[in-house]
């Protein structure tokens, strides 16, 4: 599943950050618009024809927003849906998937890695451009949650700041 995130951020990401789901999605040819899905994020349907439409909470963060987007993308690449089928896209208010669902717990590894490319996050991290959890989000436009989520899949740890390195009992989030 790693590789097909991969290869869909190396095929249609522009390189830009935060990754910019709708030039990924319109080259999916996933349709987004806004709309009311119910008490959904997102909701995804594929028509009868192979049309795919999400429609998107016109009232929700931006955040909430973009990931409705990156999970709808998710479950078509993944191809969850066939056509005539439609999923609601519901997202807790801490962001955890219902792991009790293998295509939602799919989608959701998915969409983080569209959100938070691996090789730009540790850059990032490297090169010391964001130092606390609401920079790292601020710059991807993602709730902090989610990087943190991130950050713990792939076993790294935000830059100690000096007063961190000389007294280990210091934190700062």
């Amino acid at each position: 599943m790693a590789l097909l995130a991969e290869g869909i951020l190396k095929t249609h990401w522009d390189q830009s950050v935060p990754v910019n789901l709708a030039r990924i999605a319109k080259a999916m040819q996933l349709r987004v618009r806004l709309g009311d899905p119910g008490p959904a994020c997102a909701v995804l349907e594929i028509t009868a024809q192979r049309k795919a439409w999400v429609t998107i909470g016109q009232h929700h963060p931006l955040a909430r927003q973009r990931y409705g987007v990156a999970h709808a993308i998710a479950h078509l690449a993944l191809h969850h849906l066939r056509p005539g089928m439609q999923h609601a896209i519901c997202v807790s208010d801490s962001y955890h998937a219902d792991h009790q669902q293998r295509q939602n717990s799919e989608a959701n590894d998915f969409a983080l890695q569209l959100l938070l490319p691996e090789a730009v996050l540790r850059y990032t991290l490297a090169e010391q451009h964001a130092h606390s959890l609401q920079q790292l989000a601020h710059l991807f436009e993602v709730p902090e949650t989610l990087v943190k989520q991130r950050l713990a899949d792939l076993d790294l740890e935000l830059p100690k700041t000096l007063a961190q390195r000389l007294d280990p009992s210091v934190t700062w989030d």
